[in-house]
């Protein structure tokens, strides 16, 4: 059970997983405990709108070897996700299921607020994503998600760089503060040039100590590189 946080392409970084796992004959269920839209999804979407249906899920498994589910419609364009206890009883019931359990608004960096991340309990990794392109960025809402706890963190800064993404992603409040270091993944998405490649190398190297992998990458091409 892989549980994707923080910002800058989490159900990209969750589809791309999926469509590997499918390709290696691995069988998939993708949801989520915070919102989703339609289009992310895997194999049959199934709404347990009225309550859990393993029988309807099982099915779904077995007849296409993924399947993507929610709690409830809120919208056409937006899909309640369900309990963090409904996900933990989702164990073993595919190879991998991939968990979206965080907001960010399409933002690329964010603090969690204090009811953040909605982790199943039983979640084997937890990986934390950072886009890239926050680096550079003016420290506002375009590209910064609960600005105001960022700016917190970071009193005084008014453009972000590399070392400021870094600070923001070894906070006390933040992520380090959720999980334990040993099932801790951080992504750094959307290096897909030699200077985000450099901002990658750079946000690495500052916390390789705290977290007990650091790849980069791109979830949209797919090509990704373990730094630490």
């Amino acid at each position: 059970m892989v549980a994707a946080v923080g910002a800058g392409g989490k159900t990209t970084t969750l589809g791309r997983l999926a469509a590997e796992a499918r390709a290696r004959s691995w069988s998939v269920i993708l949801t989520t405990t915070t919102h989703m839209g339609p289009r992310a999804g895997v194999g049959p979407v199934l709404i347990e709108a009225s309550g859990p249906d393993d029988h309807r899920l099982r099915e779904a498994l077995a007849e296409a070897g993924a399947a993507t589910l929610f709690g409830r419609r809120i919208r056409e364009d937006k899909l309640q996700g369900v309990s963090s206890e409904r996900v933990a009883a989702l164990s073993g019931m595919a190879d991998l299921v991939l968990v979206e359990a965080d907001g960010a608004r399409g933002r690329s960096l964010k603090l969690p607020g204090n009811h953040e991340p909605v982790l199943p309990p039983n979640a084997d990794r937890v990986v934390v994503l950072v886009g890239l392109d926050a680096v550079g960025a003016a420290l506002d809402e375009r590209l910064v998600h609960r600005v105001e706890l960022v700016r917190g963190a970071l009193p005084g800064v008014e453009r972000l760089g590399a070392r400021d993404v870094a600070a923001v992603l070894s906070s006390p409040a933040g992520y380090l503060s959720r999980a334990g270091p040993s099932r801790l993944a951080l992504f750094l998405n959307k290096a897909e040039t030699p200077e985000r490649w450099r901002d990658a190398e750079e946000i690495a190297e500052i916390l390789a100590p705290a977290y007990g992998r650091i790849v980069a990458g791109s979830a949209r091409s797919g090509a990704v590189r373990v730094l630490k």
